[in-house]
């Protein structure tokens, strides 16, 4: 017997409206012609060792997200921030110096310095350059990769003005510069 609306694999039909088709008449799993559809039921697992099961699953996992999820950095940010202002706070036209901390899995901390000055005074190489450095020595954790902008009205320099690949200093690239950090000097790339 053969519908007139689905033709026979042999005739050119196509393949995909085959599967289509045993999918409508096979799915959802508790399809049963003839029943009203107020009269079926809901899947359920009733077997208490797959129930306790899942349960322990779902803990477990709540407890992996809990403890592998990278640390709050707001008090490390605030004591690098400390430390930076307490360091650079002689540099005339200081207005603001900002951190920033991220983590990730398997990565290096990136610590991001925002220095904003009134004027220029200084040289903004120099203060590029001490500002990664004392970020690089007294960083909670090592290795860190360090990121500072120090803007003044009308411009901005980054650590590419140092001559670093681009705005983000590495830590080999920072070892390589600067040896290694004072916080763990036996640190190596």
């Amino acid at each position: 017997m053969s519908n007139a609306h689905y033709p026979s694999p042999g005739q050119g039909a196509n393949p995909w409206r085959t599967v289509w088709k045993s999918m409508r008449e096979n799915l959802p799993v508790n399809k049963f012609p003839g029943q009203r559809r107020s009269g079926r039921k809901m899947p359920s697992i009733e077997n208490p060792l797959i129930v306790g099961g899942l349960g322990v699953a779902a803990l477990g996992a709540g407890a992996a997200v809990k403890y592998l999820r990278p640390m709050g950095t707001s008090r490390q940010d605030a004591q690098l921030q400390q430390m930076l202002l307490e360091k650079l706070g002689r540099v005339p036209g200081l207005a603001q110096v900002g951190v920033d901390t991220k983590q990730g899995f398997g990565k290096p901390l990136l610590v991001r310095v925002g220095v904003v000055l009134n004027e220029m005074p200084v040289s903004p190489t120099d203060l590029l350059e001490r500002a990664c450095h004392y970020v690089w020595d007294n960083a909670p954790k090592t290795p860190v990769a360090v990121s500072v902008t120090v803007t003044s009205p009308g411009e901005q320099w980054t650590l590419a003005d140092l001559d670093f690949e681009d705005e983000v200093a590495r830590p080999h690239e920072l070892y390589e510069r600067f040896g290694a950090p004072a916080s763990d000097p036996g640190w190596k790339p």
